[in-house]
C-alpha cells in the first residue's frame, strides 16, 4: 500500500510517499480501505517533532479517516465488510494517510448510506472536540458568555453552531481582518479581530461588564494569560493548544484574582466505546446528516501532494477542513 512516512522529524521534506505492506488485523480490529484522511495541526506537530505526547518515528501521520470497512478481527460485532465508516485512528491518532489503515473498534464509526466521504474524514476530531468541550469538560448553560480564539478555524465554527444551539452568547477572537467572516454567517454573536482591537475590552463590553463564564483557547502564550481578565468571579477557561506558543506566566496569582479556574483537554478522555462517547457520535453524526451542523472543506488534496497540503495548514488562516484523497472513490459512494 502507499503511505506517507515520516522516517524523523523536520520540515516538509521530511514527508515521504513510500510503499509499504498493509497493516495486520488484529482481534477486536477493523482494517479500513481508507477514501480520504484529514490533516490536523497536531500532524504537523508530529512531523516537526514537537507534539506533546511521545511519537515513535518512522510514523505513518493521520488521525481520522473515512472509508469501507475491509476486513474484521475476532471478536468485532457492529461491522461488517463494505460498511461506510468514518474513524479516529486510535489512541495515537496515527496512519490514516495510507491506503488501509487498522482501527480498534471503539474509534469507528457508522455512517448513513447518504453521509458524504469526504465530510466522513472531516468531522470526527473537530465535531467530538466541541461537544465535548461544551458538555463534558463544561457544560454550557443558556445565556452564558462564551469567547473562542481562533473561532475562524474548524473546532471554532463547530464550536460556535453548538454554543449557539445551547442559547450561549459567543464572542470570538481572529489574528486579522476577514477570518471571522464565516463564523459571523455560522451564528457568533461578535467577533474581534486581534491584530486591530483589545479582546479583553471587548470580551468586557460584550458581557455588558459581567465577565465571560467560560474561554476556550487553543493559542496560549501570552492570550491565554491575558484571557483570564475576561473571566467572570468563579469564571472557566479550557485551554486546548497552544498554536501562538507555550504560555510562560505565574498562573496561581491569577487563579486568584476572582477565583477562577483552569483546565486543559484531550477529546479521547472521554473514553471512546463508552456511553458519554456514543452520545457525541449520534449528536455530531445526526446533527451533520440533516443539515444542523456545517463543516466547510477548504480543499482536498491528493496523497501525492501531502507537502502541498501540510504547507497550506502552516500558512496559517484556513477556515475550515483540509484532506488528503486516497482511495479515488466519489465522495458520496
Amino acid at each position: 500500500m502507499r503511505a506517507i512516512v515520516v522516517e524523523k522529524p523536520g520540515g516538509l521534506e521530511k514527508l515521504q510517499l513510500r510503499k509499504l505492506p498493509a497493516p495486520e488485523l488484529g482481534p477486536g480490529e477493523v482494517l479500513i480501505e481508507v477514501a480520504y484522511a484529514s490533516c490536523n495541526w497536531s500532524d504537523i506537530q508530529k512531523r516537526q517533532g514537537i507534539y506533546p505526547d511521545t511519537v515513535s518515528y518512522p510514523v505513518i501521520l493521520g488521525g481520522e479517516v473515512s472509508g469501507h470497512v475491509a476486513a474484521k478481527g475476532r471478536g468485532v460485532r457492529g461491522f461488517k465488510t463494505g460498511d461506510k465508516v468514518a474513524a479516529i485512528a486510535g489512541p495515537r491518532c496515527v496512519g490514516g494517510f495510507a491506503e488501509r489503515v487498522v482501527v480498534p473498534t471503539d474509534y469507528v464509526i457508522g455512517l448513513p448510506d447518504e453521509f458524504p466521504l469526504d465530510l466522513g474524514a472531516a468531522f470526527p476530531m473537530v465535531s467530538l472536540t466541541a461537544y465535548h468541550l461544551t458538555r463534558s469538560a463544561y457544560h454550557v448553560r443558556k445565556g452564558e458568555f462564551v469567547l473562542v480564539h481562533a473561532i475562524g478555524g474548524a473546532v471554532g465554527l463547530m464550536l460556535t453552531q453548538m454554543l449557539k444551539g445551547f442559547g450561549a452568547k459567543v464572542i470570538g477572537t481572529v489574528g486579522g481582518p476577514g477570518k471571522g467572516d464565516r463564523a459571523l454567517a455560522f451564528g457568533a454573536d461578535r467577533v474581534v479581530d486581534r491584530s486591530r482591537e483589545d479582546f479583553v475590552e471587548a470580551a468586557r463590553d460584550f458581557s455588558g461588564g459581567k465577565g465571560i463564564d467560560l474561554v476556550i483557547d487553543s493559542l496560549g502564550a501570552d492570550i491565554l494569560e491575558r484571557s483570564f481578565d475576561t473571566l467572570r468571579t468563579y469564571g472557566h477557561i479550557i485551554n486546548i493548544g497552544e498554536a501562538a506558543g507555550y504560555p510562560d506566566f505565574p498562573i496561581r496569582p491569577k487563579l486568584y484574582e476572582r477565583s477562577t479556574s483552569l483546565a486543559g483537554f484531550e477529546v479521547l478522555h472521554a473514553r471512546p466505546g463508552s456511553a458519554r462517547w456514543r452520545r457525541g457520535v449520534k449528536f455530531v453524526v445526526d446533527g451533520l446528516a440533516s443539515g444542523r451542523l456545517k463543516l466547510p472543506i477548504e480543499a482536498i488534496f491528493p496523497l501525492e501532494q501531502c507537502v502541498d497540503l501540510q504547507r497550506r495548514l502552516e500558512q496559517r488562516g484556513v477556515s475550515g477542513k483540509l484532506l488528503l484523497e486516497i482511495g479515488g472513490v466519489s465522495r458520496t459512494a
